[in-house]
């Protein structure tokens, strides 16, 4: 069996006498054949988002299992798009709403609908999943949990000066990038926006981070959202109550916990993705919590979101507060029901604490407005919260108040100056705006082909050339090259009839052009994917985020 990959079985006769067996999604990833050989009669999975992910291995091990009746528990059905409502029900009903492609192909969110047409298959969709859905809000489960109060005390923090002059710092550095060293500069409208948001909460210098030897006072007069946490805390304390603060940067959960410790003589526990959720751990996460919620009188907790963000149970805090907010309104409120659950007795106080301006908008708040928006949205199930993209951010301000990126579409000039593995980037971006599901193959063996395109059963399979070289006209070697790739990538996708392309962000020479006709491939120079450009607009700030995704930029 280890030859085969199978080097985890449980002992025959495992399940004894059991007529129940509770367990995590890792383990049943990881003993995916022992459970899928024992008949089911019920399977239940709560926090079903975690099988959303059609070609995770968790999800694949859930939909093998030997199940009579499948129940899915969750309180967010669609987070991103609606391929995790697919998966839902693809568990629950395989085929009740037909092949993932098809399917993507179909029905659109409620929001994404504009036509009559579109808007039709929006109820279409609505009407086939109505029979296997029972929606409840926890208010309605629960008619005596307490009240959940959002402080509006919190919410326009002034910016100080230190911050000030960090951010207008960041954003000279960004706008002048091209003259300054690589290594201390952004490079990209991701990489500012990161450290911005960073700012918001930890206002420290570019590349400085958290030390032993950070002087408490300091960090008090420069950072307005700690001021006001140890304040707030001192609050909470004469009431003798206890608080979660959410935080996902590392170093700056050691912050908090250094200020925290300093100020009220206590030492928050941290929990996060280097916390074992192992039972049989001594310091797993199951029994520090339990520390935290049984020990008398006031008490703090600082949590990652990413870590902790479901799958827990924390009514001993009644005080939730987001010292720094994720991408997704929907994990942020997953985090904050870790307390606003059935069995809270007192009232939940939720915090969102923003930096503002009087003089322009600035990251916290732009981030607040567009979770607040998704927030709205998510109202309807078929949209999802989804998360925010750094394409939402276009319209963020410098100080002042003027716009901080123009947001640009790229263009003529744009794609005679990138690189490569940016205009790999930007062609699977510019099909996948023509209505492709479009993906970038790796850098080592793939067999000729950067991009390859599929829209139902038609695909585009692309080579990509680029040259810094204005004007220069490119050889045939790329013909040659998505000629020869074809036959893999038409076995890896069977029933997909592919064309071939090759790109460049220069030109062709003739004998390219000669060849790419004998051989049955379109050619895209420069000129015609300017053409494109100006039907299918891309943003700087989409490729970018893009590239993200694929781990090419940071």
């Amino acid at each position: 069996m280890q030859e085969q990959g199978v080097t985890r079985l449980l002992k025959v006769g495992w399940l004894g006498n059991a007529k129940m067996v509770l367990t995590t999604y890792e383990t049943l990833r990881d003993l995916e054949f022992s459970l899928a050989a024992q008949k089911w009669s019920i399977m239940v999975c709560d926090e079903s988002q975690k099988i959303k992910n059609p070609n995770a291995m968790v999800t694949r091990a859930a939909k093998k299992q030997n199940v009579q009746f499948k129940i899915a528990c969750t309180g967010t059905p669609v987070e991103n798009t609606l391929a995790d409502l697919w998966c839902t029900y693809d568990f629950i009903q395989p085929g009740l709403l037909g092949a993932l492609n098809e399917f993507g192909k179909k029905y659109r969110r409620p929001i994404e609908a504009k036509t009559d047409q579109q808007k039709c298959m929006v109820e279409e969709l609505r009407a086939i999943i109505k029979p296997q859905i029972i929606r409840r809000t926890k208010k309605e489960v629960a008619k005596d949990l307490p009240a959940k109060i959002e402080s509006p005390d919190c919410q326009s923090l002034p910016i100080s000066d230190h911050q000030r002059k960090l951010y207008a710092h960041a954003i000279s550095i960004f706008k002048n990038r091209d003259s300054v060293d690589q290594a201390t500069s952004f490079t990209s409208h991701l990489g500012l926006i990161q450290y911005l948001r960073r700012l918001c909460s930890d206002p420290r210098k570019i590349g400085h981070q958290w030390c032993d030897n950070d002087n408490i006072e300091e960090i008090l007069q420069t950072s307005p959202k700690m001021l006001w946490l140890m304040r707030a805390l001192n609050e909470i304390k004469q009431k003798d109550e206890k608080v979660i603060i959410f935080c996902e940067f590392r170093d700056l959960q050691r912050t908090l916990r250094h200020c925290i410790a300093n100020r009220f003589s206590i030492t928050p526990d941290i929990i996060n993705g280097d916390t074992s959720a192992s039972s049989s751990n001594d310091n797993s996460r199951q029994k520090r919590l339990k520390i935290f919620q049984e020990k008398p009188g006031f008490g703090v907790i600082v949590l990652s979101p990413l870590a902790v963000g479901f799958g827990v149970n924390i009514q001993a805090a009644n005080h939730v507060i987001h010292f720094t907010r994720p991408w997704n309104p929907a994990k942020e409120d997953q985090a904050t029901d870790r307390a606003y659950r059935i069995g809270q007795t007192k009232d939940v106080y939720v915090y969102y604490p923003i930096i503002t301006a009087d003089d322009f908008i600035t990251f916290d708040s732009k981030l607040d407005t567009l979770l607040k928006l998704k927030r709205e949205l998510a109202t309807d199930m078929l949209n999802g919260a989804g998360d925010v993209s750094a394409a939402d951010f276009g319209d963020l301000q410098d100080i002042g108040g003027s716009s901080l990126f123009a947001n640009e579409a790229i263009d003529d000039d744009s794609l005679c100056s990138m690189q490569a593995d940016a205009f790999e980037a930007f062609c699977a971006l510019l099909w996948s705006k023509m209505g492709y599901k479009s993906y970038k193959t790796p850098h080592s063996g793939d067999q000729g082909i950067d991009v390859v395109a599929i829209n139902a059963n038609q695909g585009v399979l692309l080579q990509c050339k680029t040259s810094s070289e204005k004007g220069k006209r490119l050889p045939y070697n790329a013909v040659y090259e998505v000629v020869g790739g074809k036959v893999t990538y038409a076995q890896k996708h069977p029933g997909v009839k592919f064309s071939m392309s090759v790109a460049t962000n220069q030109y062709f020479n003739p004998t390219a052009k000669n060849q790419a006709a004998l051989h049955e491939v379109e050619l895209y120079d420069r000129g015609s994917l300017a053409d494109l450009l100006k039907k299918y607009p891309v943003k700087h700030l989409e490729l970018e985020q893009f590239m993200a995704v694929f781990g090419m930029i940071s």
